[in-house]
């Protein structure tokens, strides 16, 4: 079983923290891979950066749909490249958001994602709306740090993430913390520790997840939602982006 993790913005720092992760959690059998574009933003903290990451990480998807069992955008965020995978492959795709969210619920009722700049705050309620999920979330907490502080993990990045957890378990009744930054990957088990309480590291909920659903063949569904976009005529874009259509009749 072969999974591509692809980290959508461009820091080769947090894709080396994806694969460092993805290395030590996946199966004998399992081959994890992670990648990031060659264009796009460093880093990730808008929705603007969002749309401008999402060429590079489709054409990098797309030159490697045949190559992997499943996929995972590495970005904690509701990535829009994660619904347009899931149009153009029945491989299973994850984002690390939903994945570590819904793992969240089985092992709490309530759970709260700690995440980096304020801005990410109501974007990660709207992603927790879109799951179905704002009955089983407590809060969504930010820390204020800056996404490529995370490159250098230094010791007063954790203590602001732990003292955002501890506030969420405390006084927003978290059961159970998710890590709401692909950059915070590693400091899981650390906070576990700390806080005496259950915490997801995305990376490894999304590996997790997929592993079984490849074990238990499972594909994403073809009707309606996700089915193949129809072909229709690209301007101006790479002719990578023609592949992934389907020829009406």
């Amino acid at each position: 079983m072969r999974i591509l993790m692809i980290n959508p913005n461009t820091s080769e720092v947090f894709t080396e923290k994806v694969q460092k992760i993805a290395d030590k959690y996946a199966s004998e059998t399992t081959e994890v891979v992670a990648m990031n574009p060659a264009s796009g933003p460093r880093s990730i903290e808008s929705i603007y950066d969002e749309l401008l990451s999402s060429p590079g990480t489709l054409e990098l998807a797309i030159s490697e749909l045949d190559h992997f069992d499943a996929f995972a955008i590495a970005c904690y965020s509701d990535h829009p490249t994660v619904y347009a995978l899931r149009e153009i492959t029945d491989k299973p795709v994850l984002g690390i958001a939903d994945a570590s969210m819904y793992m969240a619920c089985m092992l709490g009722y309530k759970f709260s994602v700690v995440t980096t700049n304020d801005e990410w705050q109501p974007l990660l309620w709207d992603a927790v709306k879109h799951y179905g999920l704002a009955e089983r979330c407590a809060s969504v907490r930010a820390t204020g740090m800056a996404v490529l502080s995370l490159e250098e993990g230094g010791e007063s990045s954790y203590e602001l993430i732990r003292e955002e957890a501890r506030l969420a378990m405390e006084g927003d009744g978290a059961e159970v913390i998710c890590l709401g930054c692909a950059g915070m990957a590693g400091w899981d088990k650390r906070l576990e520790r700390d806080l005496g309480i259950p915490v997801v590291d995305g990376v490894v909920a999304a590996l997790m997840l997929l592993d079984g659903m490849v074990g238990y063949g499972v594909h994403t569904s073809k009707f309606r939602t996700y089915a193949t976009p129809a072909r229709k005529e690209l301007v101006n874009l790479p002719e990578i982006f023609d592949e992934p259509y389907v020829t009406e009749g």
